[in-house]
């Protein structure tokens, strides 16, 4: 049995109303001891959501320092417009005094009164018939929960795959043990950034100064088509979207990210 996002971060016995815990552990990490941003965004969302008892609406973590594990993170929500059918909450992650992460959102649920899709999901082929993508980090980290096949373009933080000449990568996602709910959507989502080395045709890193999160559909699925396009890369930074898609073709959220762009160390 799946587990939720709430249960895989560890988020599921609350201080109080508004204040949660968050460790940080390896397996939120990205492999080299930091917070992986995708983690610090899907606990926000989960505290919203806890703190409301409504689904998000969307999502923005602006990430303000690394932090290393093993250290534990506390998130305080803010409720400053609660509506009675949507509110806008801000939660702060800190360490101390120190500031790490801010997310802000929205959640709330409203009657369908009209419904539309103006994107194409993308042909790519199964899951099962695309290329494996091999961790790239021997430590443990999130990339344990993730399992990733690329069915177009180039993984830019390791190298594999081909690039695909035109900045767009098509990667097929799945958290195997957790249910695809918010919060592991916006872990899912932090693999956009993989998109930049695609587009230049070589192996880049990066660092996330933000990460946004829309929803749309929400549908089970075992695995999440990531439809990735890099907009613009220049003066030392990268912006670029992402548009998630369920196997059986409905939108489940759009995400997008402003990237400060390194150079691998050789």
């Amino acid at each position: 049995m799946k587990i939720s996002s709430t249960q895989f971060l560890n988020l599921g016995h609350p201080i109080d109303t508004h204040r949660w815990e968050l460790p940080i552990t390896a397996d939120l990490t990205g492999g080299r001891g930091s917070l992986f941003g995708g983690a610090g965004l899907a606990a926000g969302i989960v505290a919203l959501e806890q703190a409301t008892g409504k689904p998000v609406i969307w999502a923005t973590g602006q990430y303000l320092s690394i932090i290393q594990q093993p250290v534990t993170l506390e998130l305080e929500v803010t409720l400053p417009a609660i509506g009675r059918n949507v509110s806008q909450g801000r939660v702060v992650g800190h360490l101390d005094d120190q500031e790490i992460i801010t997310i802000l959102g929205a959640v709330g649920e409203r009657s369908d009164p009209a419904a539309g899709t103006w994107l194409n999901r993308p042909d790519a082929d199964s899951p099962d018939n695309c290329e494996v993508l091999r961790r790239h980090h021997d430590t443990v980290s999130m990339h344990d929960h993730v399992d990733i096949r690329i069915a177009r373009g180039m993984f830019g933080f390791s190298g594999s795959g081909k690039p695909s000449g035109d900045g767009r990568s098509l990667l097929w996602a799945r958290m195997p043990k957790v249910e695809h709910d918010a919060g592991a959507l916006a872990i899912i989502a932090d693999y956009m950034p993989s998109a930049l080395g695609n587009a230049l045709g070589k192996v880049m890193h990066c660092t996330s100064i933000d990460n946004t999160i829309r929803y749309a559909n929400r549908e089970a699925t075992e695995w999440v088509l990531c439809d990735n396009m890099m907009e613009f890369v220049g003066n030392g930074f990268a912006y670029g979207t992402m548009h998630m898609w369920s196997e059986r073709g409905a939108l489940l959220a759009t995400a997008s990210q402003s990237m400060i762009v390194r150079t691998p160390v050789s």
